[in-house]
């Protein structure tokens, strides 16, 4: 047995564990989890306008809070799915995949992900199948898929 198994084992781990975490994120009805991120960005906004002491009315303040929740649900999918695809390339790398193959792998591996959570959204109140959420998920995949690749082939960007 070589060092690089446990890595192997490690890493196809971490991509179960972040499929799992993108599975739960999903199955939350879409009431719940808009006012889980809206609390999130609720307390930054406090939190911003406490420290830089800006002055900004209430229903101003509501609004912004709004704007900035509606973007980051819809960018997170790319974040989320930027991580699973640096975690997918990296497994299969370990596997012994290069190049191209590695990362037509790791691209299917994500989009198949990022079209069964769509489909699993349509089980959930208030979800929906959404062809822009799938293209964040895979422009996230194809983004983390890429920055491993250039990582591990020291390729150059000028």
């Amino acid at each position: 047995m070589t060092i690089n198994h446990p890595l192997k084992t490690l890493s196809w781990l971490a991509v179960l564990l972040w499929m799992l975490a993108i599975y739960f994120l999903s199955a939350q009805p879409a009431g719940i989890s808009n006012g889980n991120s809206k609390g999130i960005v609720t307390r930054v906004v406090d939190t911003t306008v406490k420290l830089t002491k800006a002055e900004i009315s209430e229903p101003d303040k509501s609004k912004l809070i709004d704007r900035i929740n509606s973007a980051a649900r819809e960018y997170m999918h790319g974040v989320v799915f930027l991580v699973l695809g640096l975690l997918v390339q990296n497994a299969v790398t370990k596997e012994g995949a290069k190049g191209i193959k590695a990362i037509a792998i790791s691209l299917a591996i994500c989009v198949i992900c990022g079209i069964t959570d769509e489909i699993h959204q349509l089980f959930v109140p208030g979800r929906a199948f959404q062809v822009s959420d799938l293209a964040m998920d895979s422009i996230g995949s194809i983004m983390g898929i890429g920055l491993v690749y250039f990582l591990k082939n020291k390729v150059r960007i000028n």
